[in-house]
């Protein structure tokens, strides 16, 4: 059956949030006091839906979408998607069509302060057979969340849908032979049993490819192009194509292990049991132009003076932005790109810092590796970033592979040490307020658990004793330095460090390192943040080659041999902190979930 949409809120608690709203109440205020109101599950499925990444797959749409007279789009489904947020970002006037009048309130409101400028308009469907719109009426319709009504038993039919629509059409679909399907919470899959996938593939609701193309097909649209949200339209991170060889689906060396899986691949099987699609049907006059992206590309290269570019890969964030990573057409690398995309208004933010940084270190610190900067701004009515995409290998594809792993920390401990922006000297009353007071402010304040703040409390006079004297320098601080950031070779050497857009000057040292070494360890051994924590408050159970990157990069850094132990008791605190200053709002008691900090 359809994983249904998430429609986590009850009335009640969206009635109280919009009621606060109209008092004049902040709108991130707002949300995260709804956010507190819910239960952890229906925090999570409410935070799930609402990421503006859900709507990557805008850049393989035809219609012409920026310009004196914007494009109008209708978006049919929850009004709480953050799909829809990225055609009103990218030039197109969005009328939302939802049975309920709260979600439509609040997508607006929404909206009006994450969007200032857009305009997103509000209908309520009436459930009818004929929509309230005139023939032609919208360049784009976009169907998300399966089939229309309709095709369930009431309310309008995709031949509705295709009355309305005079430009494309996308309809956002499960497979019927899915094998993996979202929950709606993050990283959680409901992956059938053989009996259970074989009692959907006979008799579940949904449709497969060839019976979705003839649906789209059949409304009077040409061919529909196909491509595949994987690992599931809820919660994807590639649109993969299914009728051309791009854009690919990445399969590193860790996944090249499963023989299972490399079959099927190599037998095209994917396009068949892949659990969700993105179908797009087009009127004919369109349906020969060519996709957003292809136009993107060309526009760069019309800027930067570079060809032959192929694309390769379009990837959904996680931090909600795109990414198109190409390929040289020919021996060199021109034309091989990352080309970071934001699709929201607060995205922007943080690609200007990236390419601020890229910058600043190529100029400053160049024995620290980043990618080439080439271009930033808006192109083709897109706000973007370009730079040189770095060979080699994303971190995790080695994980578990210790050899590799000890090369990636030596080489990090040697070339982080490099970032320094101002010289050691002991921290004193202002230092600390700056450096910690901060950051210790600003996460009490967002906690949403008493017993958390007062944990916090107790944690920040501790670190004030421990740090006031303390002697250290300040650096280049990337604040999110993940191994899927860490580009290396295949035997870990590192090649590059990438996605600087929540990168600080004059910050703590050693955090950066520190940062990685706990989640390299939290993915090879599937740790939760409570216990990688715990790895750090007790250095004895880290591995030799840990230790020994931590002590070099002290060494080399010229800090206190207890520095790294104070770092350590003040982590959660500091990776919240990073997080509330990018976060479009705060995710509900998410100290005390992820590291028990005032847990009971």
């Amino acid at each position: 059956m359809n994983v249904p949409a998430p429609d986590p809120l009850p009335h009640a608690a969206l009635e109280r949030a919009l009621a606060a709203l109209a008092g004049g109440v902040p709108y991130k205020t707002a949300l995260e006091a709804l956010l507190l109101e819910l239960d952890d599950e229906a925090a999570d499925r409410l935070m799930q839906l609402q990421r503006e990444a859900r709507g990557t797959w805008l850049l393989a749409l035809c219609t012409p979408r920026s310009g004196a007279t914007r494009a109008r789009a209708l978006f049919v489904g929850n009004a709480l998607s953050g799909a829809h947020v990225p055609l009103s970002h990218h030039g197109f006037e969005v009328t939302l069509l939802d049975s309920s009048a709260l979600r439509l309130r609040w997508a607006r409101l929404r909206s009006e302060a994450l969007s200032p400028g857009s305009s997103t308009l509000e209908v309520m469907a009436d459930g009818g057979a004929r929509l309230p719109f005139e023939d032609g009426a919208f360049d784009l319709v976009v169907q998300e969340d399966g089939l229309p009504a309709r095709e369930r038993g009431w309310g309008h039919d995709l031949a509705e849908l295709a009355r309305v629509c005079r430009g494309e059409f996308v309809l956002i679909a499960d497979n019927r032979f899915g094998y993996k399907r979202s929950t709606g919470r993050r990283g959680v899959f409901d992956v059938p049993s053989p009996a259970e996938f074989l009692r959907r593939a006979l008799a579940g609701p949904e449709r497969t490819l060839a019976g979705y193309r003839k649906l789209v097909e059949r409304a009077g649209f040409a061919r529909a192009r196909a491509f595949s949200l994987y690992p599931h339209a809820s919660e994807f991170t590639f649109v993969v194509g299914v009728d051309d060889t791009t854009p690919k689906l990445e399969i590193g060396p860790k996944e090249r292990e499963n023989s299972a899986k490399l079959l099927a691949h190599s037998l095209g099987l994917f396009r068949w049991f892949t659990p969700s699609f993105a179908v797009v049907g087009a009127r004919r006059e369109v349906s020969d132009s060519k996709p957003r992206w292809s136009r993107l590309l060309e526009a760069i290269e019309r800027a930067t003076g570079e060809r032959g570019a192929e694309l390769e890969h379009v990837v959904a964030t996680r931090g909600n932005s795109a990414l198109l990573l190409t390929r040289a057409r020919g021996a060199g690398d021109e034309g091989a790109w990352c080309v970071h995309i934001g699709l929201s208004a607060a995205q922007r933010s943080q690609l200007a810092t990236h390419a601020r940084f890229l910058r600043k270190l190529a100029a400053e610190h160049p024995h620290c590796p980043v990618p080439q900067f080439l271009l930033a701004g808006e192109v083709e009515g897109v706000h973007l970033t370009v730079e040189r995409r770095a060979r080699g290998l994303t971190a995790p594809q080695l994980t578990g592979d210790l050899t590799a792993a000890r090369r990636t920390l030596d080489d990090l401990s040697r070339t982080l040490a490099t970032l320094v922006s101002a010289p050691a000297r002991a921290l004193d009353e202002a230092g600390f307020e700056r450096l910690l007071g901060t950051r210790f402010d600003v996460v009490a304040a967002h906690c949403g658990d008493e017993d958390t703040r007062a944990a916090l409390a107790r944690l920040r006079a501790e670190a004030r004793d421990e740090w006031l004297g303390l002697r250290f320098p300040l650096v280049v601080q990337h604040a999110d330095l993940r191994s899927k950031h860490v580009q290396v070779e295949r035997d870990g050497r590192v090649v590059a460090l990438l996605d600087w857009g929540s990168a600080e000057d004059g910050d703590l040292p050693g955090f950066d390192l520190l940062h990685y070494l706990l989640h390299e360890r939290k993915q090879a051994e599937g740790l939760d943040a409570r216990a990688m924590w715990r790895l750090a408050l007790e250095p004895e159970r880290l591995r030799d080659s840990e230790r020994a990157a931590l002590e070099r990069h002290a060494s080399l850094l010229g800090v206190e041999e207890r520095y790294f132990g104070a770092l350590s008791r003040i982590y959660p605190v500091l990776v919240a902190a990073m997080a509330e200053r990018h976060w479009d709002y705060s995710r509900p008691r998410w100290l005390r979930r992820q590291f028990g900090l005032g847990a009971r």
